[in-house]
């Protein structure tokens, strides 16, 4: 089954949908916040947030409306009629909604947003569902070039067509770690979105590696290693072996294994729905979590070491980033405050990048940059909910700057920041 979609379509669908779930689901505890929001660009960001938004409202839905269980299960063959039925829901319900929103996020909020920012007009998008139903997969389409526009440079093509994806996944899956870490829960919906998401990269990889014959330059990771090779013609090289085997340190992730635990064990055994207590190591008063992540940039791919701190209902994180220096040296530093200010009208989350790295080669006839500049971004998100109930609607606003440079989510150009829209908490049972 084939599904064609354009951005501002699945974001008024996202919204309706929202909005209409909200209204009927009952009021309970969540730290975390949930948003719809816009921007000129319509980015990966909004993307993230939005879409995020609605897989909570989903499955807050289907928890009130849908069993997990059929009957008693107090003998194995009852039990095993129970993961027999939660299974058969997961593949033809639950699945489909995560496959789906993954993919969005990935075509129309990943390749698309980096078309729209660099002056393509009528994009188009192709998903499919996941089986049963279809292949789970999908592709994007550059339009025609606006007025004004240049032509992209390769450095640009290379994080539109290559990387813009994956990215756009990474960025969903950075929501949805801190979303888990702020609610001290994990819900096995969010588990399968977590999962898909955070080996969206390391799967792609993978798979172009195994069908060498089968994939050629439509293929994201061709794409990204024939693009690399070109702008940088030096020595070193990429290959899919290469980027696949460092891929593999994105799974030193105990996210992961809490998702699969979640999934495997939590529901489809025991018919439980969350896994609430996130394991973290106690400092005292503070709970810390570590994990190692991958990514790929305009200037090589990059290790992330991420920091996860929570405190009383606060969230911090440090992400260390590291290029692997096979065709530059480049690193950065992103942090993030969530619910720094936290009171029943109004809540504030902060968000400072910091890198060096080369320069982006942006106008047309340039070549990347050689020598290493600092740059950064600088975000506050202010939530102001004139309301009382835990899930009715409140106003989100973000507004920031960065300079110019590659930072996941963010324009490539030197910009401001400003993106608003409702905002809500959405406690999944």
């Amino acid at each position: 089954m084939k599904l064609n979609w354009s951005c501002k379509k699945a974001l008024r669908s996202s919204f309706l949908i929202t909005v209409f779930f909200t209204s009927i689901v009952k009021d309970a505890e969540a730290q975390s916040y949930s948003s719809i929001i816009y921007d000129k660009n319509l980015s990966e960001n909004v993307g993230a947030n939005s879409l995020l938004t609605l897989h909570n409202a989903l499955s807050a839905f289907q928890d009130q409306n849908i069993p997990d269980s059929l009957f008693v299960e107090n003998n194995a063959g009852t039990k095993s009629a129970g993961i027999g039925y939660r299974l058969a829901k997961m593949i033809v319900l639950d699945q489909q909604i995560s496959g789906l929103v993954s993919l969005l996020q990935h075509e129309v909020f990943g390749h698309g947003a980096r078309f729209r920012e660099l002056g393509y007009d009528g994009n188009s998008y192709n998903v499919n569902l996941s089986f049963p139903f279809g292949s789970g997969e999908g592709f994007a389409q550059r339009g025609n070039l606006t007025d004004g526009y240049s032509a992209p440079t390769l450095q640009e093509g290379v994080v539109a067509g290559a990387i813009g994806g994956v990215e756009s996944n990474s960025v969903l899956g950075n929501h949805l770690s801190a979303q888990i870490l702020l609610n001290d829960a994990l819900h096995y919906r969010e588990a399968l979105l977590y999962l898909l998401t955070q080996n969206n990269l390391l799967g792609y990889l993978w798979i172009t590696r195994n069908n060498p014959g089968k994939l050629g330059l439509s293929n994201d990771m061709n794409n990204y290693i024939a693009g690399m090779n070109t702008l940088y013609p030096t020595g070193n090289r990429y290959d899919i072996d290469k980027l696949s085997n460092q891929s593999l340190i994105s799974l030193i992730n105990p996210l992961q294994y809490y998702s699969f635990a979640s999934v495997l064990y939590q529901y489809l055994v025991m018919g439980q729905k969350q896994l609430k207590g996130i394991p973290m190591i106690k400092l005292g008063k503070v709970k810390y979590l570590p994990l190692l992540n991958y990514s790929l940039t305009p200037f090589g791919s990059q290790y992330h070491f991420m920091n996860y701190v929570r405190y009383k209902t606060m969230l911090f994180s440090a992400d260390f980033k590291l290029g692997d220096n096979t065709f530059n040296n480049f690193y950065g530093l992103s942090l993030q405050g969530f619910n720094l200010v936290d009171t029943k009208k109004l809540a504030f989350n902060a968000h400072l990048d910091i890198w060096n790295q080369p320069e982006l080669a942006l106008e047309p006839n340039t070549t990347p940059g050689t020598e290493n500049k600092i740059g950064g971004a600088i975000k506050a998100d202010l939530i102001f909910r004139p309301f009382n109930q835990q899930n009715k609607l409140g106003l989100f606003l973000q507004m920031g700057y960065k300079t110019k440079g590659y930072t996941r989510g963010e324009l490539l150009d030197k910009s401001f920041i400003i993106r608003y829209g409702i905002s809500m908490r959405i406690a999944q049972r």
